[in-house]
Order: C-alpha cells, then structure tokens, then sequence
C-alpha cells in the first residue's frame, strides 16, 4: 500500500508544478487542466488495475507472478519526475541552467527511439 501513497505523491506533485508553471505564464486554462487531470487519472487507474492483477495472481493461478505494481508505479515515477523537472524549468529559470543537460540527453534519447 505504500508505494500507492508513493506513486499518488508523485502524481501530486506533478499537478502541484503544472499548476504554478501556468499560475506564473498566466495561462491557467480549465480546459488544459481537465485535460491533465484526466491523464492523472489514467495514471492513477494504472495503479490500480496493476495492484487488483498482482494481488489476484495469488489466488488465480496462472503459473506467473509478475511485478506488475513496482513496474507500473516505477514508470509512473520517473515520468512523473521528469514532467516536474521540466515545470519546475519554466517556474525557476535558475534551475532550468542545472537542469538543461539532463533534460536535452532525454529528448535526444527520445528522438533516437523514435527513428
């Protein structure tokens, strides 16, 4: 059950850096946020069906047991930390110098994959 509360911080975080990323460019937009908080929801639907399937793996046998809530909640994780990261650039200029290397070797790591 932690790591749910932990996936959920996460989650939290990235809607409370968006949300002050938009509060400071001035362009709060319901529809940007309903369209967010529908993609956090999916996110936190994912949690979910990933602990309902671990945890009835213990009692429908399928000769399997697979990880599934430490690998969806890891993923979340660091999607999650990377989308603050970038937020986080655009409310702290300051902070965007540390974190430019970073976040170019993503993108080109990105760009690669998708060739």
């Amino acid at each position: 059950m932690k790591i749910i509360i932990i996936v959920f911080g996460f989650v939290l975080f990235d809607i409370l850096s968006g949300f002050l990323k938009g509060l400071k460019a001035g362009k709060l937009n319901s529809s940007v946020l309903r369209s967010g908080l529908f993609h956090k929801s999916g996110e936190i639907l994912a949690v979910f069906g990933a602990f309902f399937l671990e945890y009835a793996i213990n009692y429908i046998d399928i000769g399997v047991t697979i990880p599934l809530l430490p690998t969806v909640s890891g993923y979340i994780a660091i999607m999650e930390t990377i989308s603050v990261i970038e937020n986080i650039c655009e409310v702290s200029p300051k902070l965007k110098k540390l974190f430019k290397p970073f976040l170019q070797k993503l993108n080109e790591n990105e760009v690669t994959k998708n060739e």
